[in-house]
């Protein structure tokens, strides 16, 4: 086997390996003689068809056969015998063969970037301080006590007001002209809750059940529908019901009916509720944190990102996204889709960044050692089982049977190396509220392409603070 190595830059590598005909031919004859045997040709019974006529007739397919096979079988030992780890799968890019001659295939491939590792010691970061409120946890107090009450239609003849809720439906109209595209069957709304437009909510205050009303409504100039940008048009809404909600008592009976675990009074509540507020702002400020040691990372190298492990980045945050929203088949059920070619574009400039800083972080884990053991993993396991309230050998199945441990290792090896890192950063305490946006941001992941570690599905927090529709009373 003769093996030519192109350095095309500096990550980049074909490989050129040509193979005697001898060796081609052995393949090929074998591939033949399997043919032969299984061959059904008109004229002949099953098997006994002249080899020269099978070769006629399955000519391509032999070819493949023995394409298939001779470079399964080269392209790992010339990367072996040339010391050479690619990133990603090897690409075929051009194969010469003739029966009876040399086979001669050429592929492209990328290595990991070598570089010195820069000095990373002293970075200069930022962290979000954590401060909770006893307004924070009077606000998650009111949203639990929200959830749980109860909904009842009133009786008596009174107008529709701040916090109700309504059974509407409308039907939209320019002048004396219905909009067909804007007709809305019997659903419930709820006033003050920012979720309705200022003068739609402002004309369904004070209407009252029975009652319709043209309710005007301006639209955007912005909008796409040019039969509706800039037009002042009309909703004729009727309200069918109003409704009320019936919070329960605040109090320790309130806390104690919701079955969680250690709580018995209100104040437990509060106290479970402050732990919950700081959790997630902890999880927040991480996670700019993450981000922003990310960029420093990413900055203190000028390397060429592997496309294979940008591509896998990419393909994973997408992933990531589709099931955040609920997979592609409900997207289309509510009439949306994602734009994939605009959204590769749009995530590759962060997944470049995010590999930069992935090998790096690779690289200062292995010039510090940084190994992941059973006592490591022994304590993720006891931090999740009490997170989740669900025992350390259930945890344990979970991962083991969904061939995850491997993973959880990986990122506990991440989390130890930034660890590293912070013991020896400069970290400034800041107070920044948390952008929301940046839970969907991109995050430092091992070599930037492993499968985020999914928290169990069946393990949910059990407190039931967030949201859901009011209990119909």
């Amino acid at each position: 086997m003769i093996v030519n190595i192109e350095e095309v830059n500096s990550i980049k590598r074909k490989l050129t390996v040509e193979l005697p005909a001898a060796e081609a031919d052995q393949a090929r004859l074998k591939h033949l003689d399997d043919y032969a045997r299984n061959a059904r040709l008109k004229g002949f019974r099953p098997g006994k068809a002249p080899k020269s006529m099978v070769a006629k007739v399955y000519a391509d397919e032999l070819r493949r056969k023995v394409l298939e096979e001779l470079v399964a079988e080269a392209v790992p030992k010339a990367l072996d015998e040339h010391k050479l780890e690619p990133v990603g799968a090897p690409l075929l890019e051009d194969v010469e063969y003739e029966t009876g001659g040399p086979f001669k295939f050429t592929v492209s491939l990328e290595l990991k970037p070598v570089f010195e590792t820069p000095k990373w010691q002293g970075l200069e970061l930022e962290k979000t301080r954590v401060d909770i409120s006893e307004e924070m946890v009077d606000k998650r107090l009111d949203d639990l006590r929200l959830s749980l009450a109860a909904v009842k239609k009133i009786t008596d003849d009174r107008p529709l007001g701040r916090g109700d809720l309504a059974l509407i439906s409308y039907q939209g109209y320019d002048g004396d002209k219905i909009i067909a595209k804007m007709k809305a069957a019997p659903f419930n709304v709820e006033l003050n809750t920012d979720r309705l437009s200022p003068e739609f909510e402002a004309g369904l205050s004070g209407m009252r059940a029975g009652e319709t009303k043209d309710i005007p409504i301006i639209m955007g100039d912005e909008l796409e529908d040019p039969e509706l940008a800039g037009k002042n048009i009309f909703l004729r809404t009727t309200v069918h019901e109003i409704k009320e909600r019936e919070l329960p008592a605040l109090d320790d009976e309130m806390a104690k009916d919701l079955g969680l675990e250690g709580v018995e009074t209100l104040e437990d509540l509060r106290s479970r509720l402050r732990r919950e507020l700081t959790r997630e702002a902890e999880g927040r400020a991480d996670h700019r944190f993450n981000k922003d040691l990310t960029n420093a990372l990413a900055g203190l190298v000028d390397i060429e990102a592997p496309t294979a492990m940008v591509d896998r980045e990419v393909a994973n945050k997408i992933e990531t996204m589709r099931n955040s929203l609920g997979g592609g088949g409900r997207l289309r059920k509510l009439g949306l889709d994602l734009n994939i070619s605009a959204l590769r574009e749009d995530l590759r400039p962060a997944a470049v960044n995010n590999v930069k800083a992935a090998l790096v972080l690779d690289q200062i884990a292995r010039d510090n050692n940084v190994e992941i053991n059973e006592e490591d993993i022994a304590r993720e396991l006891a931090e999740m089982s009490e997170e989740y309230s669900q025992p350390v050998d259930v945890l344990r199945e979970y991962y083991q049977s969904r061939n995850l441990m491997a993973n959880l290792r990986e990122g506990l090896k991440i989390s130890k190396t930034i660890d590293l890192i912070k013991n020896q950063a400069i970290i400034k305490e800041v107070d920044k509220t948390a952008d929301p946006a940046d839970l969907t941001s991109e995050t430092l992941l091992p070599e930037a392409a492993a499968q985020e570690i999914p928290a169990p599905e069946a393990l949910a927090e059990e407190s039931g603070a967030a949201g859901g529709e009011p209990n119909e009373g």
